[in-house]
């Protein structure tokens, strides 16, 4: 049988955060932990110790324990949500730490992580049920970066793009040697597919959405350009299940990125880009204004993609979709540097869809589990901050789905990561994944 603990803390101080979360953890466990997943909330800028969380959570833990995780925006632990916090899940029972890895360098090697990854699990016994969670540091921007928008925000670089993409491109290479940049899930995740991996892949990229400051939590070290992950599987009666859904519904509307360097479009439609979107949307650049409390962001009108795979099932991708009215020839997304579609989709998204999503969410992971013992959720950070004074009406969903004596931790998520055979993209946003364990 599965067995599990939640805690969460608002205490200040790092070190004895680590203790109340590993003693309110402990204390709903009748078996001693396999796994520790730590989440921090990053979101409030308040800058912990982590190093001193670490030590207060092995003190009341023990040896012997893997301990994996990242900084979140964010974190609900069953019915409770705080920022400025630490979160922890404890996991035994009928289950098996199979293998686990901490590497660095993770947005220059991810070739060779994918190759790591993929030779542990050859070096394991045959199991169905394996899949691995996974940990991967997100978004880094510096703040010269993003004062550079503006210099794209010029009808001279969407003539020049080709120029400015050049010398774009090889500045955020440079930012990639130093652990910046846009993050290379994407890439790692087609690198380990490509080899032959069967497995599931759940987990958060580590993107703090207000000051790009993140970190990767392992055993007891902290990282700042990692990837961090275990590779579990059942035993016994044991079962895991996994959910997806975009939080987002087709306008039936498309658009073209006509000049683009990277994920920063500059024309969309043979338009500035902004008023392209704009345009295909059916809405003035004057209603964006309101955004301005969030950067900007986007969670009424997203970008995204569709895969439509020969089973026929139909994945909905989203984007982070920035949408500056300052900046009419310029709109910021999430999509993978080298992955922007051709034709981009238009979707739309409010409080009942989000409402739903999360409810569907839930109910995938819990197919085929009867009995559930935990839920761990990644959540986009765009959602809750969207949710608002709806936050006690997705709990109550939550609740309702799955059980309001279920321990859970919903995290905050900079990205959410979702991989399964046959699915060729791997990074979302305003999107819930989600993970069950049970019988």
């Amino acid at each position: 049988m599965l067995d599990a603990g939640v805690g969460i803390t608002t205490e200040k101080d790092g070190y004895i955060a680590g203790k109340v979360v590993a003693k309110q953890a402990l204390e709903h466990m009748k078996t001693k932990p396999k796994l520790a997943i730590l989440a921090v909330d990053a979101l409030s800028r308040r800058k912990y110790n982590y190093q001193e969380i670490l030590r207060g959570i092995k003190e009341e833990l023990g040896p012997n324990i893997t301990l994996i995780g990242s900084t979140v925006n964010g974190i609900l632990v069953n019915d409770r949500f705080a920022l400025r916090s630490v979160g922890l899940m404890l996991i035994g029972g009928d289950f098996s730490v199979d293998a686990s890895f901490n590497e660095s360098n993770s947005r220059m090697e991810f070739e060779k992580i994918a190759e790591t990854i993929y030779q542990k699990n050859l070096g394991l016994q045959p199991k169905d049920d394996r899949f691995l969670l996974l940990f991967q540091d997100g978004i880094k921007f510096p703040p010269e970066i993003f004062a550079k928008q503006a210099t794209l925000n010029s009808r001279v670089v969407v003539f020049m793009s080709g120029i400015v993409k050049r010398f774009f491109k090889k500045e955020l290479d440079e930012m990639k040697e130093k652990g910046m940049g846009m993050p290379a899930v994407q890439e790692l995740l087609e690198n380990l597919y490509a080899k032959g991996w069967k497995y599931p892949v759940v987990g958060n990229v580590a993107s703090n959405i207000r000051d790009y400051d993140s970190v990767e939590f392992y055993n007891d070290t902290v990282g700042t350009d990692n990837v961090v992950g275990t590779i579990l599987s059942g035993s016994g009666n044991t079962k895991f299940g996994y959910g997806f859904a975009a939080g987002a519904e087709s306008t039936g509307k498309t658009c073209t990125p006509t000049k683009n360097i990277g994920n920063f479009l500059l024309k969309i439609d043979g338009k500035p880009a902004l008023l392209g979107l704009c345009s295909a949307v059916g809405i003035t650049k004057e209603a964006l204004y309101e955004l301005k409390s969030g950067g900007y962001l986007n969670y009424h009108i997203i970008m995204g993609m569709r895969e439509i795979k020969d089973n026929g099932d139909d994945i909905i991708h989203l984007t982070a979709t920035i949408t500056d009215p300052e900046l009419e020839s310029l709109v910021n997304t999430g999509f993978p540097f080298e992955r922007v579609p051709d034709k981009i989709e238009i979707f739309q998204s409010n409080m009942e869809i989000m409402h739903r999503t999360a409810r569907d969410a839930v109910s995938q992971a819990l197919s085929g589990i009867s009995n559930p013992k935990f839920l761990l959720g990644f959540d986009c950070a765009i959602r809750f901050l969207a949710y608002g004074d709806n936050l006690p009406r997705i709990v109550k969903t939550i609740d309702d789905t799955i059980g309001k004596d279920i321990p859970r931790m919903i995290l905050g998520s900079g990205g959410e990561v979702y991989g399964r055979m046959g699915v060729d993209y791997y990074f979302n946003n305003v999107t819930f994944v989600t993970l069950a364990g049970g019988e």
